[in-house]
């Protein structure tokens, strides 16, 4: 399990998901954010970080859940951000 930081025009996030998740974030990030619509079960407007991460939990994860960790506020100068973040991958949706 890795941390990872996730944002939708809110507060930076920091989440533990499974290695798999961590490693093609990226890809995942842009997948779901291009076809949410279809991906989720109920219609809606947007999205936020916390309904990617309820996708992967139901649609992605097995056996390992994602979860939250803590909130970094809004700075999103990672040099600011508490060590053991600064190197984790991140996505801005």
């Amino acid at each position: 399990m890795k941390n990872v930081i996730l944002s939708a025009d809110s507060e930076l996030k920091v989440y533990l998901v499974p290695d798999f998740v961590a490693e093609s974030l990226g890809s995942l990030c842009t997948e779901f954010s291009e076809n949410w619509r279809v991906l989720q079960v109920r219609p809606r407007d947007g999205f936020d970080e916390a309904d990617f991460i309820e996708y992967l939990n139901e649609k992605r994860c097995e056996s390992e859940k994602c979860v939250f960790v803590e909130s970094l506020g809004w700075d999103r100068n990672r040099k600011k951000w508490p060590e053991q973040y600064r190197k984790c991958p991140s996505f801005g949706f």
